[in-house]
């Protein structure tokens, strides 16, 4: 395993550090453990996203991740654990692997670190690099040492690259041909949130073909501004119908009273109340129904969005669920978000009152919102058959591995 020299050096000289102390955050849980490595800058999310899906296709998987940049946030979810990446020495490495024992790594982009690919090869963990870029393998070390990542990329069981260039890329360096995959890249994707069918047909029998824009958890500052830009739109479009939602009651019964000052016609879906024909605007204040109102929108604006520090709406889940997306200028920690989507032509910008009216007088109409729901749509799915071949092979792996320890 250690055959290249330059891979044993590497390996002595690192060694004769002192070594730092490693500390992991937490102890390992009992059961199937995947490890996912997220090397490459700005691509956390992508990786994020993987181990969220593989743990709603294999619930009883626990998931590790580490990035060599920034983190990952948190998404509330208890099964997927964040660790900081252990310092290149191999006593630490050795010791990070033997804590953590996992079945599986999913390494991604590049940027191979010697002494930890080495420990978790040794440990004899099913092993993944999936979405190689030519510039994951441009470091100094390896442009001066080309045996070293040689010799790491045998170590991997599974080699994807993410286009022709990479893939040549690799081949030059030694990795076999045959024992390479060209895959779409890995891109971030939209949660679908949950619904009751029942809730989903009795409201979309309700609407009865009217057209529907939803206020996303709205802002109560936003208030205004939405309310008036629905009755620019009403003008144009006098069957329109807002269902404006909050994530707190108090807020929705505030926004209901403005509603009513302004003359609108009101219903309350906390109280019950399906819109009718006359209805104008649909209070709505729980976060556990806004997979419902995500699916019968056509067009939605992503509350928080016109003023600072507020938190919106994950824009890839808003475009996953066939909605076309308007927002203002508070984009927060979604500005790659936006940027893909806008760019798609999936997403547009206001900035006032009568743009977001004029917006969403234009993006109703049938043909606009369906091209922008489509392109929104290739965003959020671009790089999907990546995914689920990802998660096939780990799936395959980890239940080898179960078959092995009956």
């Amino acid at each position: 395993m250690r055959g290249s020299l330059g891979l044993t050096a590497y390996r002595t000289l690192s060694g004769r550090r002192k070594p730092p102390t490693f500390a992991p955050v937490r102890d390992r849980p009992e059961g199937e453990l995947v490890w996912i490595h997220a090397a490459e800058p700005g691509n956390n999310r992508a990786l994020n996203d993987l181990a969220h899906r593989l743990l709603v296709t294999r619930p009883e998987c626990h998931v590790l991740l580490t990035a060599a940049h920034d983190d990952f946030g948190d998404r509330g979810v208890p099964d997927i654990w964040q660790d900081a990446m252990p310092p290149d020495h191999p006593a630490v490495t050795d010791a990070f692997v033997a804590h953590w024992k996992p079945d599986v790594l999913i390494w991604a982009w590049g940027d191979l670190l010697p002494n930890l690919i080495l420990s978790t090869a040794e440990s004899g963990a099913h092993m993944m690099l999936v979405d190689a870029d030519v510039e994951g393998f441009d470091g100094r070390r390896d442009r001066w040492l080309p045996e070293v990542p040689r010799a790491l990329l045998a170590q991997f069981n599974h080699v994807t690259a993410r286009d022709e260039s990479a893939h040549l890329k690799l081949a030059q360096m030694g990795r076999p041909v045959g024992a390479m995959e060209v895959a779409e890249p890995l891109h971030p994707f939209g949660k679908m949130m949950p619904v009751h069918d029942s809730d989903l047909a009795d409201l979309t029998a309700a609407l009865s073909g009217r057209p529907a824009w939803l206020s996303a958890r709205t802002s109560l500052k936003e208030c205004a501004t939405i309310l008036a830009a629905h009755k620019l739109a009403l003008k144009s479009s006098h069957r329109l119908l807002l269902i404006l939602h909050f994530s707190d009651p108090a807020d929705a019964l505030k926004a209901e009273d403005a509603a009513r000052a302004q003359s609108l016609l009101v219903a309350n879906w906390s109280d019950g109340a399906f819109p009718d024909d006359n209805t104008q605007v649909l209070i709505a204040d729980e976060d556990a129904e806004l997979g419902l109102w995500l699916r019968v929108a056509i067009v939605t604006f992503l509350g928080g969005s016109m003023q600072a520090g507020v938190e919106i709406c994950d824009p890839y889940s808003v475009a996953a669920h066939g909605s076309a997306i308007v927002y203002g200028p508070n984009v927060g920690e979604h500005v790659d978000a936006f940027t893909r989507l806008m760019n798609a032509g999936a997403a547009r910008i206001v900035n006032d009152t009568p743009s977001l009216g004029r917006a969403i007088s234009q993006m109703i109409a049938p043909d606009h919102a369906a091209h922008m729901a489509m392109a929104g749509w290739d965003v959020v799915t671009r790089g999907a058959d990546s995914l689920d071949r990802i998660i096939s092979l780990t799936q395959t792996r980890l239940d080898s591995r179960k078959s092995e320890k009956r």
